[in-house]
Formats: C-alpha cells, structure tokens, sequence
C-alpha cells in the first residue's frame, strides 16, 4: 500500500496516456488538423497575394499523422514534467473507494493508493443526444473525426458548439460541404452576437453553413449515405450526408467516483469556490464538475487544478470565473472575454459599447482578413472595461502604447472611440 499527501484521479481519457482531453483528443489534436486545413486554404485561394498553385492537394492521412506526432509530443512533456517533480504516474483504472483511498487496477494487478487529500479530474465524456436512430447511425465524435482517413464528401454536424464549429471549419476548408444544425438561434451560445454574425458569414464561402432553430428528430444510415430529419422554425427539413459528426457538447465522467457520496447535481461534481467536494479531504477540478459557471476549457481546469492544491497547502485561493477568456478556432478565430453585451447590460444597467472594424486595420487589411472587429463593452462614469482582471478604464487601455501594426492595436482604436475620441475610424454618433 501506497501513502501520498496528495493522489489525483484521473490523468485524461486514454488509458494508457496523459494529457486530458485537450492534449490527447481535444483542443491540440484540433488545432494541428486546422492549421494544416489553413494552410491547404491558403494554397488555394492566394491567388491576390500573386501566389499560384497548380495541382495542389489535401493529404488527410500526412495531416493526422502530423497532428499525431504533435500529440505524443505534448504527451511526452506532460510525463517529462511530472518525472522532473517527482510525481508518482500510475496507469490503470482507477475507483475512489474512501475519501483516503483509490484503488487501481493496472496491468500487473490491483494497487491500493492512500492520500491525505485526494483530486478528482476524471474529465468528460461525449454526451449522446436523445434522437431516434442516432446511435445506430454510428455519429463521429471529435476522438474519431480526428483520425479519419479521408474527409467526407458532405458532413452534417449535430450541434454548433466550439467542436461543431472547430471540426466543420477544417472539413470545410478541405473540401466537405458542411451543414451545421443548432437547435438554439444562435451557434457558440455563450459568444457575443456581434462576432458570431460576422463568423458565420465568413464561413459560408468556405463550404460551411449553419442552420438555427433546427431541432433533429432523427438520424437514419442507409448504406453509405446518413440521413438527418430537422424541425427548422416548425417546418420539417432533411439533410443527407456521408458523415455525421456529434458537436453538441460534452457530459462530467463520473465513471470510478460513483460510490464516494458528494453531492452532485445534473452537471457534475458540486464544490465551492476553492474546489473543495462535500466530502472533506476530496476535491474535485475540471470537467467532471458540475458548477454552471466554469466553461469545459483546459484553462479553466488548470486554474482550479492550482485553487485545489494552495487550498490543500492551507493558502488562500479560490476561483474568480468574472473573466476567463474564451477563444473559438474557426477561420477566422472568434475571441471574447468578460461580459457580453448583453450580460452587461442585464448586470449593469446601462453601458457603452464600442466597435472597431478589421476594415480600418492596417495589419488586417495587410493580411487579407478584414471579416473582424474588436468590441469593447464598458460601463460607469469611469468607464470601466468589462473584460479585465484589474479593471483598467479606457483610459487606461488608451494610455498604453500599443504596437504598429498589429491586431492588438485595435483593441486601443476601440477605447479611444468608447471615449469619444475616434482617430482611424469614424466616430459614431451618439
């Protein structure tokens, strides 16, 4: 038997492997497939930039083994680290049988492991949808969508989310017509409306098409064709494709934790704001959680990694969820932090905001991409900007020297005009 200050259960969805889901079969493995997606783009469509390539061609199968290679490179350094700080890495199965103990069951047979605080982060799992015929249907997930060895001629994905948006922009970007079914009037939900508006209209020309208000009632394979049945506004509607992939989220793994008696909710794991469970000594961190609050981000999930164990060393930490950045990985790429529009208007009454277009961006319009804006929301008679930890002022955002030229520089030609002081755009009327 085995004794440890602190024991962490759960080290990502494969066994045999560390990282999480965002090293092994999530935002890493993604953002390799959509940066060789992007330069498969770029190779044919840069035709303004005086660059012509004749014959050019998507190699799926070159694409997942580099995107694999990027894995196992990232897995590698998770364990590297781990081995330079001493930490014990045990491979198996492991079940929370105590508020002290796991148990695992490994390769070469059950080991009993005690700690005086014990971690949880056993992750998330896809979450399979209510509909007719959708699991006979045999649905992609993103695991299996990012080793497929040739891409679909037409993809329909259930679901507009970050992984339905993510993985339908890089099919698109390779070839695969798209159609994205959001039953919510507007996809990536947590985004503000200003950005998602523009997103969707730049994705269109790629090959991707987004269609809202579509609750599916029914997936049916017949031979190698999926067919997807859709309420659209009321008005039933049908799809077919080659493939149908699952991007409507992901549900808390509680698989191992089952019998350990803390409190849980429809989301997860309850805790509180320093990520204790109610069963003292055991805490709890990540997807597997179930505070509405806290996005399925890795980010996130480190963050409260960090909270757990200042709080486990007796520190002072807790989570602050006012401003956690979210980023989407389309082309273009989607980023927010803080409050949305609309948020801040329903926290805090009457607010400002401010728009500044990529149109009027040198670097953008340098780069080509000027389908974009940067959007400040600031409220209070200091005007106070509703996406920083210290809580700068526009003022203080303008007083800062921002380089030239730069994307980031948009986001001072955005305060300036909250300030009422435009200089390379027009000052809106008020």
């Amino acid at each position: 038997m085995a004794e440890y200050d602190i024991a962490i259960l759960g080290g990502g969805p494969e066994r045999d492997r560390v990282g999480g889901t965002c090293v092994t079969v999530g935002c890493i493995p993604s953002k390799a497939l959509l940066d060789s997606s992007h330069a498969y783009w770029i190779a044919t469509h840069g035709e303004e930039h005086g660059v012509h390539v004749d014959g050019a061609r998507f190699d799926l199968a070159k694409a997942v083994a580099r995107k694999d290679a990027v894995v196992k490179q990232n897995v590698s350094g998770v364990e590297l680290l781990l081995k330079g700080r001493k930490a014990e890495l045990v491979k198996g199965e492991g079940t929370l049988v105590s508020p002290t103990q796991i148990r695992v069951r490994t390769a070469s047979g059950d080991q009993t492991i005690d700690a005086k605080a014990i971690i949880v982060a056993t992750g998330s799992k896809v979450g399979l949808p209510p509909i007719k015929g959708l699991a006979d249907a045999k649905p992609l997930d993103n695991a299996s969508a990012l080793a497929l060895a040739e891409p679909p001629k037409r993809l329909i994905v259930i679901g507009g989310g970050v992984v339905g948006l993510e993985l339908g922009t890089f099919f698109a970007e390779v070839g695969s017509a798209v159609t994205v079914l959001e039953m919510l009037p507007q996809p990536i939900a947590f985004a503000d409306a200003d950005l998602v508006r523009i997103l969707l209209r730049a994705l269109e020309p790629r090959g991707l098409r987004v269609r809202v208000n579509a609750k599916v009632t029914e997936v049916r394979r017949t031979g190698a064709v999926v067919s997807v049945s859709a309420e659209i506004d009321g008005k039933p509607e049908t799809f077919e494709g080659d493939q149908v992939l699952l991007g409507a989220g992901r549900v808390a793994n509680l698989s191992g934790v089952e019998q350990a008696g803390f409190a849980t909710n429809k989301l997860g794991i309850t805790i509180d704001e320093r990520m204790r469970t109610s069963v003292k000594g055991v805490y709890a961190i990540g997807d597997c959680i179930g505070d509405p609050r806290a996005a399925k981000l890795a980010h996130v999930a480190s963050t409260q990694g960090e909270v757990a164990v200042d709080t486990i060393l007796g520190e002072d930490a807790a989570m602050d969820y006012e401003v956690v950045p979210n980023v989407v990985y389309t082309h273009p790429e989607v980023a927010q932090v803080g409050l949305t529009e609309a948020q801040a208007k329903e926290r805090h009454g009457e607010v400002k905001v401010a728009r500044f277009s990529f149109k009027a961006s040198g670097r953008a319009l340098a780069l080509g991409e000027t389908d974009g804006l940067t959007k400040l929301v600031v409220a209070g008679k200091d005007q106070r900007t509703l996406a920083m930890k210290l809580e700068a002022t526009t003022e203080d955002v303008i007083a800062t020297i921002h380089a030239h030229p730069t994307l980031a520089e948009t986001f001072r030609e955005a305060a300036l005009v909250a300030a009422g002081r435009a200089i390379h755009t027009a000052q809106p009327r008020s």
